[in-house]
């Protein structure tokens, strides 16, 4: 049975959604959180976005520094995104207590993990706030990639060897399942048009 809420307090009705990492340093401090309100912005110029609540340790780090990554981990480091996005870096050295392995980013001063399959270098381009949340805007300087996990030129994830983390919400972390592929070119939908229209 369908039901409706009006003017929801919170919604998490467009769950699962894949989740990132953000990593950023400033000064000493470096810090990473997992976050799932993300999303491509433009190709040109490459901008990605991130939300992140004012309250975030992250928050502070990103305004200061002006730079941040963005990781994306196999399923396989379920544990390790639940547990940076559980506790505050103002109150844990994260990578020191959960043993992530962090690279230097080759553009910006903002670790990457070792551990993402693929991960975006980002300087800040803007920021605004919307709600309890600011939007952070990256633009994207650099890629890091694990080639033998992407098909070709077009970089579409091998799904089968890529199986990225998914949020169900209330702590609760899912994957793909590369038997449920599918896909569907413009050929396709052509072909459907046709028998629809009885050619």
């Amino acid at each position: 049975m369908k039901k409706f809420i009006k003017a929801p307090a919170k919604f998490y009705f467009h769950y699962p959604f894949p989740v990132t990492i953000v990593a950023t340093k400033y000064e000493d401090k470096v810090n990473m959180m997992s976050a799932v309100w993300h999303t491509q912005l433009s190709f040109a110029p490459p901008l990605y976005g991130v939300l992140i609540s004012r309250k975030r340790y992250t928050h502070s780090l990103i305004e200061k520094s002006r730079v941040f990554t963005l990781n994306f981990v196999d399923y396989e480091f379920v544990e390790t995104v639940a547990f940076v996005g559980s506790v505050s870096g103002r109150d844990y050295d994260k990578a020191h207590v959960f043993d992530i392995p962090l690279e230097d980013g080759r553009v910006v001063d903002a670790p990457v993990l070792s551990e993402s399959y693929a991960a975006y270098e980002c300087e800040l381009y803007d920021m605004k706030e919307y709600g309890d949340h600011t939007l952070f805007v990256g633009k994207i300087v650099g890629v890091h990639y694990d080639s033998e996990l992407y098909n070709g030129e077009k970089y579409q994830p091998n799904i089968g060897r890529i199986f990225p983390v998914l949020y169900l919400g209330s702590d609760t972390y899912v994957t793909t399942d590369s038997t449920t592929k599918k896909k569907y070119t413009k050929q396709d939908v052509l072909e459907f048009i046709k028998k629809w229209q009885g050619e």
